[in-house]
């Protein structure tokens, strides 16, 4: 149990307003104006990213081509199940790199 600031009254912990008095308790966000948003990071940590996404955008384009040139070798497990496997795990990769350069 709570209980309200102002007039005492009990009530429930996840309620907003005091039901007897009728307060209402600052959100997180009104102190400042806006939420903490983003990661907090270095310069290095922010250089390191960069590179991470160019590396993970390169990985994807020899993804592809690995599984083309396993294609036409005959090597259809390589090509239709590996390839495509490499692709998809560099391509998830790339997308939180860019996600959280957007932060």
């Amino acid at each position: 149990m709570a209980y309200c600031p102002k007039c005492k009254a009990e009530m429930s912990a996840t309620e907003i307003n005091c039901p007897s008095c009728g307060f209402d308790f600052p959100s997180a966000t009104t102190g400042s104006g806006q939420g903490k948003r983003g990661i907090a990071r270095s310069a290095l940590a922010d250089l390191a990213l960069i590179i991470s996404t160019i590396a993970a955008s390169i990985a994807c384009i020899i993804a592809i081509g690995f599984s083309l040139i396993a294609l036409s070798g005959g090597q259809l497990f390589h090509g239709l199940v590996l390839g495509p496997i490499a692709f998809f795990l560099q391509l998830g990769m790339l997308v939180v790199f860019l996600r959280v350069q957007e932060d």
